[in-house]
């Protein structure tokens, strides 16, 4: 018999997390694009048999903030993997500063993923891609209270709009 997998937010919920990574086997099956934000990048990883470090600020030895009290105005530094779809995007950036919210962080990197950006001062993983197809793509942080046109925060329009084309079928 399989092993059930916990996400373990907060309490943990059992149902939730496995629907949610039945969700996301159907998906992939499917050949269906999926952007994961923040819990959503942890399912695609434990999914993916990876593991995740529960409680960031005791468990990673000289961790920076990635939550804080500013709740969706709190921000750190991410910077791109070498050769990651990220900075293809971005050509020209190391990275940017986006805002974060999450107290879990993976930790051993679940099968077929590769490290798409890290945190720029702790080298937390902050995003994650699948390796082929379909397009599956993982966001530690959120790109939706980043507001357009923000000096100071990555602009999400490259990744929304790489992840909508291959949504509609587009090459990616």
């Amino acid at each position: 018999m399989a092993r059930r997998r916990c996400i373990r937010i907060g309490g943990g919920d059992i149902v939730r997390d496995a629907y949610e990574m039945e969700l996301l086997h159907e998906f992939i099956e499917a050949g269906k694009a999926v952007l994961g934000i923040c819990r959503g990048a942890q399912v695609i990883n434990v999914a993916r048999g990876g593991t995740l470090y529960q409680d960031i600020a005791t468990q990673i030895e000289a961790a920076g903030a990635h939550v804080h009290d500013d709740y969706d105005r709190h921000s750190h530094a991410i910077a791109w993997e070498e050769d990651a779809g990220l900075a293809r995007l971005y050509p020209g950036a190391s990275g940017g500063k986006v805002i974060s919210i999450h107290h879990q962080s993976i930790k051993a990197l679940g099968r077929g993923l590769t490290v798409e950006a890290r945190g720029a001062s702790d080298g937390v993983i902050e995003a994650v891609r699948l390796q082929g197809k379909p397009y599956v793509l993982g966001l530690q942080w959120h790109p939706e209270f980043h507001p357009p046109g923000s000096p100071d925060l990555l602009d999400s329009t490259p990744i929304l709009d790489e992840f909508l084309n291959a949504a509609r079928g587009h090459r990616w």
